[in-house]
Parts: C-alpha cells; structure tokens; sequence
C-alpha cells in the first residue's frame, strides 16, 4: 500500500515566489505613484479653478478683479500707505466670494494684516492668517502641509514687470500694487491672459545673495523703488542675469530667503505675486525662486519671481477667463512674456505651450 506524502515548498520555490512577488511590486509602485501625483495634480487644478471662481465672484460684484496688494479692501484706483506688510492681498480680499465669509469677516482690514509682532494688526488678526486654507496649498508641495496656517502655493500675476516691494507702483498684468484691474483691461483676451500660477513654498534654507551685474557687465539693475519691464530688458540681459544669479546661489544655508509663499494674507512679491519674466520653473541647476534686480540684500526690492511646482514638467497656471491649462518649462520666453501680459498686443497660438 502506497503512502501519499505531503510536500512543501522547497527553498529554491519559495524564493522564486518571493522573487516574482518583487518583481510585481516593483511593477506596480510606479503606477501608484503616478496615480497619486495624478490625482494631487487633478487637486491642484480644482484649487485653482475655485480661485477663477471667487476673482470671477468678486468682478461681478465690483465690476474689476481685487487688487494683487492693498491695505483696503476697496476696487477702482487709489492710493495706499506704502509697505508691503501694510497690503492685504487679492486672495485676502476674495476670501468672501470662496465661501470662506467667517475668516474674511474676522480680517480687520483697517489694519495691516502684521508681519512684525510689534504691530497690532499682527495681534488682531493672527486669528485669520493662521487658519489653513487648503484651497491655497498645491498637495504636491511638500512644504505646503507644515505647521503654518498662512502658507500659499499659488500667485496672482503682476506680468513681465519687476518690482520694489514698498512703493512701485504699475503692472501689465493682471494684478497690481493698490490698483484694481478688470476684464476690460485684457485687451488681449481674457483666455490668453494669466491670472494666478503655482509658486513652490520657499524652504528657510536657501537664500540668494545681493549682487549687482551680471557677468560680462549684461546686467539688469534697478533702483528701490523702480520697476523694469522684460522687454525693454531684453532677452541676452535677462538670460545672462539669470546665469549670474544662478551662479550666486548658496543652497543650505539659512539667512535672506526669498519667502515665497510665505502668508497668504499679505500683497508681496514671492509672497502672494509672481511676474512673468522668467519660465516656470526657470534658473538652471537649482530652482530659486527670486532673483533681485538691484544690488540689494532684501528679498523685498525688484526681483524676478518664478512661478514653480513639484509637477513634472511645467506649472499649472489659471488664465483670466477662469479656465485652467498646464504651461510647460520649455515654453519660449517670449511667448511667456506674452501669456504674463494683459494688452501687450501678442498673438498667441494654443500650441505655442
């Protein structure tokens, strides 16, 4: 009579199931992966299309989109104190027309929103600037989720012009220091016509130093208080001063960050504002996010702010008529200058990004 044995895997099988199960994994890791930037990017999308919602909101009620930097809360021209920890920004402004009405209605905005603990506006309303809004956060950023409430993924467009933090004045683009700029404006057409773009959250460990020309003397300088326009600079200048400035940046080390997206309550360059000046994601080996102009140690004078993501290959940037398209790094610079710009007179193609 027979006797049936029971076998059990031996060690050569058992490693080769281990082996497949490997290899199964390392198969399937990137898919996930990629499905979750997916959908994090489809987030990123939405959040901007919620703010195309609220600019929208508030131009019906005002008759213009809110102003990209201003103490008050006011539409049409006018004039402000100067300083840009006095300015409330535009997405401070439209905080009402994004069913957020209990955070805009404990902003006092008779008073700076307050950058230093010495002021008072820094005390009334640290309340609202320190509540998370997870509208203004990109979830790709990985910066994005710290522990600061007022931390903002996504700019407003002041197009190709540079700026002096404390009392410039102008823009061509959507969005402006205490001047509010409407539909009418954008004589080049609302859906060619930037709006807002992603910015990445600045990292406390990198700063760029003051410096004034670039190398080979093609500088582009500025005075405080001054403002540049791209194409009056040129693009030979701008691009040499981009190398030079690219050359000149220490990362790891602490001291004058650029502060991008630091607060979202406040209407600064880096801040709340980007210019289109350089591509996204744009400065050779390290993505810097403001470059200055002037031969200045502070982050607040006229510098270039580059519009940037952890999306791969480009930035997500919500045009003026409300709609979204993905502006990829290697767009021309030319034709971002154009995209920047609200009554340049481009013509710009669907395929030239």
């Amino acid at each position: 009579m027979r006797t049936r044995t029971n076998r059990g895997f031996t060690l050569i099988e058992l490693l080769v199931v281990i082996a497949i199960i490997a290899v199964l994994i390392a198969l399937l890791l990137p898919a996930v992966q990629a499905a979750r930037e997916a959908a994090r990017r489809a987030q990123c999308v939405n959040n901007l299309k919620q703010i195309g919602i609220a600019i929208h909101n508030y131009h019906s009620t005002h008759d213009v989109f809110p102003m990209g930097s201003s103490k008050q809360p006011f539409e049409g021209p006018a004039t402000f104190a100067s300083g840009a920890w006095d300015s409330w920004s535009g997405q401070a402004l439209m905080l009402s027309n994004m069913e957020q009405s209990s955070i805009y209605n404990v902003c006092n905005f008779s008073l700076a929103p307050g950058q230093i603990n010495s002021k008072l506006g820094y005390y009334v309303n640290s309340t609202a600037y320190n509540t998370v809004l997870n509208f203004f956060l990109c979830p790709s950023d990985p910066n994005a989720s710290g522990a600061n409430g007022y931390i903002n993924n996504y700019g407003a467009c002041v197009g190709t012009t540079t700026f002096h933090t404390w009392n410039a004045a102008g823009s061509n683009g959507m969005f402006a220091y205490q001047t509010a700029i409407g539909i009418r404006d954008a004589t080049d057409g609302t859906s060619n016509t930037i709006a807002f773009a992603e910015l990445i959250v600045n990292s406390p460990a990198a700063t760029v130093p003051g410096r004034g020309k670039a190398a080979g003397g093609a500088g582009v300088t500025s005075t405080a208080g001054g403002k540049l326009d791209a194409r009056s600079m040129g693009m030979n200048a701008i691009q040499a001063d981009i190398k030079s400035c690219t050359a000149n940046f220490t990362p790891n080390t602490s001291g004058n960050n650029t502060g991008c997206g630091f607060r979202w309550g406040m209407g600064a360059m880096g801040l709340t504002m980007f210019n289109s000046i350089v591509p996204p994601n744009g400065g050779g080996q390290v993505k810097w996010s403001a470059c200055r102009t002037q031969c200045c140690a502070q982050a607040q004078h006229a510098h270039y702010v580059v519009s940037s993501s952890y999306h791969s290959g480009g930035v997500n940037a919500l045009m003026s008529d409300g709609s979204v398209k993905f502006v990829k790094d290697s767009i021309n610079m030319q034709t971002w200058w154009a995209l920047g710009s609200r009554a340049g007179g481009e013509v710009v193609s669907s395929d030239a990004y």
